[in-house]
C-alpha cells in the first residue's frame, strides 16, 4: 500500500496497522509535512520480519525507516521527523522553549494518562468496566479542554493558527473517542462538557492530510469486534447515555515571580536528573525540598494533574515531568548540548530515555522494591535484568567505543540511566539483587563506575545510605498506621 505522495525510489517507509492511534499520528505528521512515503501493513498477529528486525526491543508498531534505519515510538517520530526535515510543512514543536516543554507535557499525558485511562474502554470484559472506563475518560478530556483554552491563546488548535505537536498526538485517538459512545454508551467528546475540544475535533479531523488516515467510526467498530473475538470478549451491545460529570477547573495561576525555583525530592531519581542538567549549564535557582506526606499547596498548584516532583518554576511558569524538563534546560541555556546535534542520535536518545522510564523503573522500583512476596520479586528482577540487558546492548551501540551514551562527555542518557544508580545500589544492599554487574553487563558496569567518579555525579546524586534511609522511614510510618 503506497502511503501519501509516494514515488519511485523510497526514502521513507512506515510499518503500521491502519487503526493504531500512534500509526494514525505519524501519517497525519508525514501527510502535513507533505513527505512522500510508503506505507506497510503489518499483521499483529503474524508481524513481519521486517517490523521485527526494525524494532527488535517493542516489536511494536509505527516504526519509520529513514534510508534504511529505523525510528520507533510514535513520539520520537513526530519529532524526528521536525528535526530531520526541518523546511517541509508545519513546525510541530513551537520556537519557545517553554512552549516546546508545554507541548512535549501534554502529548507525553495523551499517552500516559488518555491512552491508559481509554484502554478498558476498548477491551473491558463488561458494560460496566467500560463506561465506568468512559466517565474516567470523560474526566481526562475535561483536562485537555483546559489546556486547549490556555495553549490555543483562543486560536483554532493546540499549536495556535497551526497544527502542532499536541494536536497530532491527541488527533490520532479521533476515530477512537468518537467510536467510544457506540462501544459502551458514553459520549466522550461531549460538546455541554467539552466543546473547545468537539469544536477543535471537527477542525483537526477535516485537515487535508487528516481526513483521510483517521477512520470511520464503523469500521472502528469492526476492528474492535474482531479484536475482542480474538481474545474471548463478548461484544457489548450498548445503550445510549451521556455522562455528566461536575466543572472542575485547577487554577494554575502562580503567585509571584521567581527566576528558578525547582520542586523535589532529595532521593528522588527524576529530580536528580534535572538537579544536574542544571548544575552542567551553570545555572543558579532556588530548590525547596518536597514532603510526599504533606504536599505543599505550591506543588499542588504547579502540577496539578500529577501532584508529582520535580517541578521547575521559570519566571513563574511551572514544567513538569523530568525529560520534558531536561530538554527545556538543555534548550534554553547556555553550555554544551545535552542531546545529540544530528536528529536520527536524537531520536535515539529519546527512544532509550523512554525505555528507561517505561520499562525500567516500573520493574526496578514499582517490582523489585515495593514486591508483596518474595514471588512477585523474583519475577520483576526477571524483568528489571532483561531491560538492562536491551541497554548494555544500545550502550555498545551508541557510545562508539567511547566512555558515555553521550560521547566523550556526559549527556541527556547518561543523565537518565545514572540518576538510578544510587539507588541500584540500595537495592543490592536491601535484597541482594545487583542490577548492573561485571558479569552480565560489563559495559554498563565500566559506564556507571565512570559516571560514579564524573565531577558532574558527584555534585548532585545522593548515595545509597539516603536511599535506605527513605525506604526505611516509609517502612516505619506504614508500620505505625497499621
Amino acid at each position: 500500500m503506497a502511503g501519501r505522495e509516494a514515488t519511485g525510489v523510497e526514502e521513507l517507509t512506515l510499518l503500521g496497522v491502519w487503526a493504531s492511534p500512534f500509526v494514525i499520528r505519524a501519517r497525519a505528521a508525514l501527510n502535513l509535512k507533505g513527505l512522500a512515503y510508503r506505507y506497510v501493513e503489518d499483521d499483529l498477529n503474524s508481524k513481519s520480519e521486517l517490523l521485527l528486525a526494525s524494532n527488535p526491543v517493542h516489536k511494536k508498531v509505527p516504526v519509520l525507516l529513514h534510508d534504511g534505519r529505523a525510528v520507533c515510538e510514535s513520539l520520537v517520530i513526530l519529532e524526528y521527523l521536525d528535526e530531520a526535515f526541518p523546511s517541509r510543512g508545519p513546525h510541530l514543536l513551537p520556537d519557545d522553549p517553554y512552549d516546546r516543554a508545554v507541548a512535549r507535557f501534554w502529548a507525553s499525558y495523551v499517552d500516559d494518562k488518555l491512552f491508559s485511562t481509554w484502554i478498558p474502554v476498548y477491551n473491558g470484559r463488561t458494560r460496566e468496566d467500560r463506561v465506568e472506563a468512559a466517565r474516567q475518560v470523560v474526566a481526562v478530556l475535561e483536562k485537555f479542554e483546559q489546556a486547549l483554552e490556555e495553549c490555543s491563546g483562543g486560536k483554532a488548535f493546540f499549536g495556535g493558527d497551526g497544527v502542532g505537536l499536541v494536536d497530532v498526538v491527541l488527533g490520532g485517538f479521533l476515530g477512537w473517542l468518537r467510536a467510544s459512545e457506540a462501544m459502551c454508551g458514553v459520549r466522550v467528546l461531549d460538546p455541554a462538557k467539552t466543546p473547545l475540544l468537539v469544536a477543535w475535533a471537527d477542525r483537526f479531523g477535516a485537515l487535508d492530510g487528516v481526513e483521510e488516515v483517521i477512520p470511520g467510526v464503523q469500521r472502528l467498530l469492526e476492528y474492535n469486534k474482531m479484536r475482542r473475538a480474538l481474545r474471548g470478549l463478548p461484544y457489548i451491545q450498548t445503550s445510549h447515555c451521556i455522562v455528566f460529570l461536575k466543572e472542575t477547573r485547577e487554577n494554575n495561576t502562580m503567585a509571584g515571580k521567581e527566576d528558578l525555583k525547582l520542586l523535589g525530592l532529595l532521593v528522588s531519581p527524576f529530580v536528580v536528573r534535572v538537579r544536574m542538567v542544571l548544575s552542567m549549564k551553570g545555572v543558579s535557582y532556588e530548590y525547596v525540598e518536597e514532603d510526599l506526606k504533606n504536599k505543599s499547596e505550591l506543588l499542588l498548584k504547579s502540577n496539578p494533574v500529577h501532584n508529582k516532583v520535580p517541578v521547575l518554576i521559570h519566571n513563574g511558569k511551572p514544567l513538569c515531568e523530568s525529560l520534558v524538563i531536561v530538554q527545556y534546560v538543555d534548550e534554553l541555556f547556555p553550555g554544551p548540548s545535552i542531546l545529540p546535534t544530528d536528529p536520527y542520535a536524537r531520536a535515539t536518545a529519546r527512544f532509550w530515555a523512554a525505555y528507561i522510564d517505561d520499562k525500567l523503573f516500573p520493574a526496578w522500583y514499582g517490582g523489585i522494591v515495593k514486591a508483596k512476596t518474595e514471588d512477585e520479586r523474583a519475577e520483576k528482577v526477571t524483568e528489571t535484568l532483561a531491560a538492562i540487558a536491551q541497554i548494555e546492548e544500545a550502550f555498545a551501540k551508541c557510545n562508539e567505543g567511547k566512555a558515555f551514551f553521550g560521547g566523550d562527555s556526559i549527556g541527556y542518557l547518561d543523565i537518565v540511566l545514572g540518576s538510578f544508580l544510587f539507588w541500584f545500589e540500595a537495592v543490592r544492599r536491601m535484597y541482594g539483587v545487583e542490577i548492573i554487574s561485571a558479569s552480565k553487563t560489563p559495559l554498563l558496569a565500566a559506564w556507571a563506575e565512570r559516571f560514579r567518579e564524573s565531577a558532574e555525579a558527584k555534585e548532585v546524586v545522593p548515595g545509597a545510605d539516603e536511599a535506605l534511609q527513605f525506604v526505611n522511614k516509609f517502612a516505619a510510618a506504614a508500620a505505625a498506621a497499621k
